[in-house]
């Protein structure tokens, strides 16, 4: 989707759009299903203490899984499993692959042990407000959900490699077998403990997503085997690379663990209101900016090794600049049409129109970070592809810092009005950071007259789409408001159409560039998934 893909030769042009074109249509699949899931559960159980209670068990073990392995894990073992494919020796490979993962498992079995045998301390630590009714629905969901973090991490270790050697497929589609296990028991489940067995078929879930990517990790060639040694380089690499990051994320996650602190002292139903919005906020990332960097990492990686990082600094403004074409309007576009959206994906069963009302305004002030949180995600390859895990630390130390200052007085005055809109804020300092570090101090980042120009064609055009698409939902929203989930998905898709219409045209007469390399890229991307393999070969990142 990157205009600098536009701009490689054919083949590699070719190749490098199915690529992006294939993750994106898994990640639009899986993200799916994951909405189906929480539309599920919103119809069966709307916003209650229930909600409140399962959604407060699943966070911590999810935290914990994003930080250490996606987050920490794979952008460190990427690089290091690439240095022993260089030298072709599977053996090799197979031990260092063998040995990080037992090391991850023995430090994740001593976490999974101390979080269940201190459940009553630290769920009563981290959500106070909730009623001593909901606290032991947590704690029991906890010792139910918990211990398959373990199966969360070994998918990460095996997306991880599958994703180091460009097996994109069936790495992408493997979440979505959790959400799937989800579905079935909130569809099956009857009685009064319904709950504790959704929280059996997370975890089932999970162990799912484990399994399915076994058999294809093993077809590379690599062999797992039973052994251990703390002083191995890539033990000592990834905790050198590694420490740093997982601070940052920790860092960057605190704000997360007193957002939903606040919001449980606040009502019953608010942990649950947060969590719905922030399932929808994280779709334009989930479905563009996530499949983006999950391809171009490698690459970048690769681009890094060169004399004076080759072109990387290219490569990186081109996808800077693409981003904001892309997130900018996408922004605008989520905050002017937050109620329809959520009324459409939620609006059924226990799930109100009252319930609708009070999350569309939580989504509308959660959005303003759309931008900044798509583009801050796609710039941190970047860094870690230079093997900067400190820049992204000290960032997420000073959005930690206003964030702790600023929440509890909104939550105080505002609520969890006020507590979105803090979050939605913060992002832009983070994101505000990286593209400074990025552009001042290590050159990767060019900023021009044109950049400017670009960016104001940019808002305008997004702004007259914004009012464009609020106009046109006062002429449909009686048609919305009449009909069924038919009727109200074909209005926001005429909502849809109509906007990208109108943000295109106006892109097109300001000239932005942009406008025919994304038009490109899509007719790239639909002419040839027809009848290709699935995992995409590694391509040349060289202009």
């Amino acid at each position: 989707m990157a205009e600098s893909i536009l701009r490689h030769g054919t083949g590699s042009q070719g190749r490098r759009g199915r690529t992006i074109g294939l993750v994106s249509i898994l990640t639009v699949f899986v993200a799916g299903v994951g909405y189906l899931r929480e539309a599920a559960l919103a119809a069966r159980f709307g916003l209650s203490s229930s909600m409140d209670a399962y959604f407060g068990a699943l966070f911590i073990p999810i935290m914990l899984s994003t930080m250490l392995i996606a987050g920490t894990l794979s952008p460190v073992f990427i690089p290091i499993l690439l240095e022993d494919e260089k030298t072709g020796d599977f053996g090799k490979l197979s031990e260092t692959f063998s040995i990080v993962t037992n090391f991850v498992l023995l430090f994740l079995c001593g976490i999974v042990s101390c979080a269940l045998l201190t459940a009553h301390q630290w769920v009563s630590l981290l959500f106070p407000g909730f009623n001593p009714e909901t606290a032991s629905a947590t704690q029991q969901l906890v010792i139910i959900i918990f211990p398959s973090i373990i199966f969360v991490a070994m998918a990460g270790i095996l997306t991880a490699t599958l994703n180091g050697f460009h097996k994109f497929a069936l790495a992408s589609f493997a979440p979505a077998l959790s959400s799937i296990a989800v579905i079935l028991a909130v569809v099956l489940a009857r009685g009064g403990k319904a709950l504790y067995f959704v929280g059996v078929a997370t975890a089932v879930g999970f162990l799912l997503q484990f399994l399915l990517l076994i058999p294809a990790t093993a077809a590379l060639g690599i062999r797992y085997k039973m052994t251990l040694s703390l002083h191995h380089p890539a033990v000592r690499k990834l905790c050198r690379l590694g420490g740093p990051l997982l601070a940052y994320l920790v860092t960057a996650n605190a704000s997360s663990l007193v957002e939903r602190n606040l919001a449980s002292q606040l009502s019953a139903g608010a942990v649950s209101t947060l969590t719905y919005a922030i399932r929808l906020f994280t779709v334009p990332s989930n479905f563009l900016a996530a499949p983006l960097g999950i391809v171009m990492y490698p690459q970048f990686a690769r681009e890094a090794l060169r004399e004076r990082h080759g072109d990387l600094a290219l490569q990186v403004s081109r996808i800077f600049r693409v981003a904001l074409f892309v997130f900018v309007p996408i922004t605008v576009w989520t905050i002017t049409n937050s109620l329809p959206i959520t009324r459409l994906l939620y609006e059924r069963g226990h799930f109100q129109l009252e319930n609708s009302l009070i999350t569309s305004q939580v989504l509308r002030l959660y959005s303003i970070g759309i931008l900044p949180l798509a583009v801050g995600g796609i710039l941190l390859r970047c860094f870690y592809a230079v093997q900067d895990t400190v820049t992204a630390l000290k960032a997420e130390a000073i959005d930690l810092v206003f964030y702790l200052i600023a929440a509890p007085f909104m939550s105080h005055h505002f609520g969890v009005l006020g507590l979105a809109f803090t979050r939605g804020i913060s992002f832009y300092l983070v994101c505000g950071i990286l593209v400074f570090v990025l552009w001042r101090h290590k050159r990767l980042l060019k900023f021009d007259t044109d950049l400017a120009r670009f960016v104001a064609s940019t808002i305008l055009a997004s702004v007259v789409m914004g009012g464009v698409s609020r106009i046109a939902w006062n002429f449909l929203q009686s048609l919305f408001d009449a009909g069924g989930t038919f009727v109200r998905s074909g209005v926001v898709g005429v909502l849809l159409l109509i906007s990208a219409s109108v943000f295109v045209g106006i892109a097109r007469l300001l000239n932005l560039s942009e406008v025919e390399s994304i038009l490109r890229t899509v007719l790239t991307i639909a002419s040839s998934n027809r009848g290709r393999n699935p995992d995409v070969a590694p391509v040349s990142v060289g202009e």
